[in-house]
């Protein structure tokens, strides 16, 4: 391994590094890459320039991409259908967000009973573990609440889990980015019903290790030969680190300025945008 300065990018390709540390052969031997969706892939409706081309290239190429997001505010098939108005075609499996990992550790137990503080879209699609009203539940389920969630909502999963339910969130992302601009993301109600509960909440999303897991062994691919793509340090690049895989940053989204929840984590490279990344993976 060596550590590497930063300096400008090889052939005016927009790839800069900062303090990162690299195989000798660069990333010429990866086969799986995990490619994030909001401010990297697109920003709010808007592709980013180029990464649709990007994606394409990468599989011309033999190289296995998933698409992976905290997205948890509509489903993943909802999520199949944007990819394809961009001109992606995606197989279901090829697009793992934390409901996806939310509805198979449900399905994995014997009898669960879920309050869900969730869209209407999740709530229907995880209609079979609903707590009935008045019903014990044995898990709260947070998702993106900007669909409607009111008072009575948290305050229904607040007693849930003062009654012995299990906190389970869907992601802890501060700031959403929409097209006009930043909101509350669902970190901000997770650490509400915390404070709250005295509860921590077990966290599905980037950065946990089990939503990295779960990607790379749907690709049966090693850590060591998978790269993660995403423009938030802390949730993708720190996340994909902490199970072996290298992290890139690219300069979209909200990685063109530093967030709160950026911290100090040093990726392995970063890039000005998706764009560039099939050039990277010749160096």
């Amino acid at each position: 391994m060596y550590v590497k300065e930063a300096e400008p990018s090889p052939a005016g390709l927009g790839i800069t590094s900062a303090h990162y540390a690299l195989p000798m052969g660069g990333m010429a031997d990866v086969d799986l890459v995990l490619v994030d969706l909001d401010g990297t892939l697109y920003v709010g409706t808007r592709p980013v320039p180029g990464a649709v081309g990007a994606v394409a290239r990468l599989r011309d190429r033999g190289v296995t991409v998933r698409f992976v997001t905290n997205t948890d505010s509509i489903a993943p098939q909802t999520l199949l259908g944007r990819l394809a108005g961009m001109g992606i075609q995606a197989p279901a499996d090829e697009v793992l967000t934390p409901v996806v990992l939310a509805e198979r550790l449900l399905d994995g137990l014997a009898s669960p009973r879920l309050v869900a503080v969730a869209s209407p879209g999740i709530r229907e699609l995880l209609g079979r573990f609903l707590a009935a009203r008045g019903e014990p539940a044995s898990h709260v389920l947070i998702c993106d609440p900007s669909y409607g969630a009111a008072y009575d909502d948290l305050d229904a999963a607040f007693h849930a889990v003062r009654a012995g339910a299990e906190l389970i969130a869907t992601q802890v992302a501060r700031i959403a980015r929409r097209d006009d601009g930043e909101h509350l993301d669902t970190g901000g109600f997770v650490r509400l019903l915390e404070y709250a509960t005295g509860a921590r909440a077990r966290v599905l999303g980037k950065p946990s290790p089990d939503f990295f897991r779960l990607a790379l062994d749907t690709a049966g691919t090693m850590p060591e030969r998978a790269i993660m793509v995403g423009d938030d340090l802390a949730a993708d690049v720190a996340g994909a680190q902490a199970v072996g895989m290298r992290g890139v940053l690219v300069r979209t989204g909200k990685g063109s300025e530093r967030h709160p929840d950026n911290g100090t984590t040093q990726p392995d490279a970063i890039i000005d945008s998706l764009a560039v990344l099939p050039d990277l993976l010749l160096l």
